[in-house]
């Protein structure tokens, strides 16, 4: 698994740098959806994939601020990103359904993580997040 300080530099990485900045038309993304997914989601979904006969609390931590980590991103993505046609494509009914697929997998983590329960972690990871994560890829990437 990951070192929990990734998460703990993530976290404060949001806590001290703007990722929105305030528009005309309301909030606007400062980073592109490719820096969301391979700042924050794709190492964020592999410590969720990855964790497997978790035996402390520091190992649950880091599966638990993961799927934080992967609600925060999904937050992001709502508006889309900041290159050219990512705020369109954060409007499309597919994207909108995979990044709320995406966000609803992250809690039923936070909710097998604390129960302390790996089978319900592996369906989590596995059978909820895994889904949207890899549809969403093959229709935008």
């Amino acid at each position: 698994m990951k070192n929990i300080s990734i998460f703990m530099g993530l976290a404060l990485l949001g806590t001290t740098a703007p990722v929105l900045t305030q528009g005309q038309d309301g909030p606007q993304p400062l980073l592109t959806v490719k820096e969301i997914m391979n700042g924050i989601i794709t190492p964020t979904t592999s410590t969720i994939w990855g964790a497997y006969q978790l035996q402390s609390e520091t190992e649950w931590l880091e599966v638990q601020n993961a799927a934080l980590a992967v609600i925060g991103a999904g937050n992001l993505l709502a508006l889309g990103g900041a290159a050219d046609g990512e705020q369109n494509a954060a409007q499309e009914s597919d994207w909108i359904t995979y990044n709320s697929q995406m966000i609803e997998a992250a809690r039923a983590v936070i909710t097998a993580v604390d129960a302390r329960d790996e089978e319900a972690l592996s369906e989590a990871g596995n059978n909820a997040l895994y889904p949207p994560c890899e549809s969403c890829h093959q229709q935008y990437q």
